[in-house]
């Protein structure tokens, strides 16, 4: 700075200082900017911070106090002859100090208009230093004596009493738009006491605890994470414990990992340990006029909560839960309303010192009978089962462990009933297209083995509804009751098991899983009051399969092709999205092959021949046991497993023949003898009759002269006559010819026989006989020679 711009400086101040004396204002010079340091806050057990009226932030130790950085200061206006001006000033009624996770973020307010107004600070670890965010709340009827950062999100609530200590509201602040809101209020009269004081705190796992002191009676309102995150502006559920009575005028209050209290009043702090507020100690004390006590260090809590499983027994029944430490009870709640599972009145959470030993238990309530209900109990540290603390019973007890931050005990409760559900779901033949099972049979079947039981409906089956469920109600005689149910389910048509399972959800909440591994019957044991059976099956359309076959019937004519020798076809329609199979038989083409439901027309194609082919016959494997076919074609439904055989079978062959004269003449009478390939001799007579039907013998012609044989097998044939018709020579030339499929019919033609020669007769009556017979030879022998003579003369005449 220049020589110049000095001396004017030194001369607006000058000027300055006069005319503020002039004006009868103090001299008030700006204090010599201080380096502040950066503050390191510490979340152990065993370390409070304190917040003092004067803006002071302390941390607090069984060893003593520190300051950790300079008081918060506000903005105070004033007048000068220059006009208003402002100046930094300490607070005067600082509070509602709140420390956030590892110390960060840590915010407070400044009070004004009789604790009725609050302006939100937050403080700069990295500076040591205070400041405003200027965001202000104002709830006229309302003192606000506390503030803490929710552990779980970085939050910073506050709130206060209204003047009789019945009612809290609670407030919330949004670093992100400097924003306040109303998150709601909490009833926090029971046991009230008139004027209250107090403070708030959260765990790690997001509970408000809302502490109110009222005289030298301390109670604990808890408000769960869950609640606290639902909450709108209206009313906000908690829970409420027992009142303890600690030191008055509770001004402050923070909670430690080791489950310690701390409790400030002003110009001390005394310890506890939760949850019963006992081994009262002193812990500091000094003239530090401390308005609230905050820590970032969070208490394992305890937590009692209700079950109801499967309705109440009467539908007024209602249970009293409470949580002792020793003879001392901690806090209590009653159910209410008709809702099952976790029910809404708890007890806790409740910050509580590790080691304790806490007990537990629940009462009848409205006129309710415990007896009437299976009850069992279990606890969890965040989540997870604790060992050995779970049981049946109506109380059991737990001790807080070193490590884990929520425990939380259930008592479930369920009237001497088991239910039992199955549910069918059905898919297509791949698997998919997933949808309920309608009137589907299933059966759970119950049979007593410890007491009685008795189910509802009383038949053991049932149709499943729209929904692809059926439900049974089992209703124990006593506690101790147990059965055996048997679950089955009925089959249908065109569907086949595809897989199955039963959950046995106990009251405890365990469980168990039993796999079905078909539509049979299976046993599940052991069930009891309390448990919940539920069962799934889920079935699926079976393939619709379609299998080709060919049958060969060689046999009667002892034929040569084979079932292979042909090719099997069925075409199927527009339903069947028009699937082809076509391959031999025996094939996995035409075997079980997977096609869709529709028609199917039937063909077959060869080149053997000389056989016949029968008509389609298709028969059912499996699924809707009916077939609608015709000669050649079958009509399929989903899941049909069908057969569709055709049979050829071999036709014999057949041969003719004849027997004339030389002159064409048909000759009755011959016999035959046809050897077949086998060289077995067949005799065939002549059949002459009036009609074929007389013809009992070989021959089947009823035509004399004509035969025809009928019924030949397959092979080579050798035809010989056995006997010539009467007069005739016999012709006993063999005939061969060959029966096969490709030369069934044989004709032979026909063959001919001579006739037998003239004999002599011979003469009677003696000489005179002889006689003729000598002249007549004489006169032949006469004409000779004369013929004989002509016959030379004519040759001399030529010569």
């Amino acid at each position: 700075m220049t020589r110049l711009g000095l001396r004017v400086r030194a001369w607006w101040a000058a000027l300055t200082a006069v005319l503020m004396i002039a004006a009868g204002g103090a001299i008030v010079l700006p204090a010599a900017p201080v380096q502040a340091a950066p503050v390191s806050i510490s979340c152990e057990p065993g370390i409070a911070y304190s917040a003092s009226s004067d803006g002071q932030l302390r941390k607090v130790t069984a060893a003593g106090s520190t300051d950790v950085a300079d008081n918060a200061t506000k903005k105070e206006r004033y007048w000068t002859l220059l006009g208003w001006r402002y100046r930094d000033v300490d607070v005067t009624s600082f509070n509602g100090l709140g420390i956030g996770k590892n110390g960060s973020p840590i915010y407070a307010y400044e009070r004004t208009d009789s604790a009725q107004t609050v302006e939100i600070y937050q403080f700069d670890s990295s500076l040591g230093s205070w400041k405003s965010t200027e965001a202000t709340q104002s709830k006229s009827g309302v003192q606000f004596i506390g503030g803490a950062v929710d552990l779980s999100t970085g939050v910073f609530y506050f709130g206060g009493f209204n003047g009789g200590g019945t009612t809290f509201s609670l407030y919330s602040y949004d670093s992100s738009d400097n924003s306040i809101s109303l998150k709601g209020t909490i009833d926090t009269s029971a046991d009230s006491g008139g004027a209250a004081n107090g403070d708030i705190a959260f765990d790690t796992n997001g509970n408000l605890f809302i502490v109110r002191g009222s005289g030298t009676t301390t109670t604990v309102f808890s408000v769960t994470s869950a609640n606290l995150a639902k909450a709108n502006g209206g009313a906000i559920a908690s829970a409420k414990s027992a009142g303890f009575t600690t030191n008055s005028n509770v001004n402050g209050v923070s909670f430690d990992a080791a489950g310690k209290a701390y409790l400030g009043t002003g110009d001390t702090i005394t310890t506890y340990d939760m949850p019963n507020w006992s081994n009262k100690q002193s812990f500091a004390s000094g003239s530090w006029s401390s308005t609230d006590l905050a820590s970032c260090s969070s208490p394992a809590t305890i937590t009692l909560q209700k079950d109801v499983q499967g309705g109440r027994a009467k539908a007024d029944d209602q249970f009293a839960l409470s949580l002792k430490q020793g003879g001392t009870e901690l806090g209590s709640a009653t159910t209410t309303g008709s809702a099952t599972g976790i029910q809404e009145e708890i007890v806790g959470p409740l910050p509580a010192k590790r080691g304790a030993a806490i007990t537990f238990s629940e009462t009848a309530a409205r006129g309710a009978t415990l007896d009437d209900y299976g009850i069992t109990y279990t606890c969890t540290t965040d989540g997870k089962p604790m060992n050995g603390v779970s049981g049946e019973g109506r109380s059991g007890s737990v001790t807080i462990p070193n490590t884990g931050d929520a425990v939380v005990c259930t008592i479930t409760n369920a009237p001497l009933t088991a239910n039992v559900s199955i549910h069918k779901d059905v898919v297509d033949e791949n698997g998919a297209n997933k949808k309920p099972g309608k009137d589907w049979t299933v059966g759970a079947k119950a049979t007593a083995t410890t007491d009685s039981v008795t189910s509802a409906p009383t038949a053991a089956t049932q149709k499943t509804d729209a929904n692809g469920n059926a439900k049974w109600g089992l209703k124990f005689s006593k506690s101790t009751g147990r059965a055996t149910v048997a679950i089955s389910e009925t089959q249908q048509d065109g569907f086949e098991f595809k897989s199955g399972s039963c959950d046995i959800t106990r009251i405890d909440g365990s469980k168990t899983t039993t796999k079905l591994t078909s539509d049979k019957s299976t046993d599940l044991t052991g069930i009891k009051p309390g448990d919940n059976v539920d069962c799934t099956y889920l079935n699926k359309v079976s393939d619709t399969a379609l299998t080709l076959v060919k049958k060969v019937d060689n046999k009667a004519a002892a034929g040569t092709a084979k079932d292979t020798d042909w090719t099997l076809k069925a075409a199927g329609d527009a339903a069947s999205g028009n699937k082809t199979i076509e391959g031999k038989t025996g094939s996995s083409e035409v075997t079980k092959a997977k096609v869709k439901a529709g028609k199917y027309s039937l063909f077959e194609a060869g080149t053997p021949k000389g056989y016949e082919a029968s008509d389609w016959v298709c028969k059912p494997s499996s699924g809707s046991g009916t077939v609608t076919s015709d000669k050649s074609s079958v009509n399929l439904r989903p899941g049909d497993d069908v057969t569709c055989t055709i049979t050829n079978t071999a036709k014999t062959g057949a041969v003719t023949w004849g027997k004339t004269d030389e002159s064409g003449a048909a000759l009755k009478g011959s016999v035959w003898t046809l050897t077949g390939p086998d060289g077995a001799e067949l005799t065939i007579e002549d059949c002459a009759a009036a009609s074929a039907s007389e013809c009992t013998g070989a021959d089947k012609d009823p035509t004399a002269g004509k035969f025809s044989v009928t019924g030949l097998k397959w092979g080579d044939y050798t035809l010989t006559e056995k006997k010539a018709p009467a007069g005739y020579i016999l012709d006993d030339t063999p005939h061969t010819f060959t029966v096969s499929g490709s030369a069934l019919d044989k004709s032979l033609g026909s063959y001919t026989n001579e006739q037998k020669p003239q004999v002599a007769l011979p003469l009677t009556g003696g000489t005179g006989s002889q006689i003729y017979l000598i002249g007549g030879a004489a006169l032949l022998a006469a004409a000779g020679a004369i013929a004989l003579l002509k016959g030379l003369r004519r040759r001399n005449r030529k010569h």
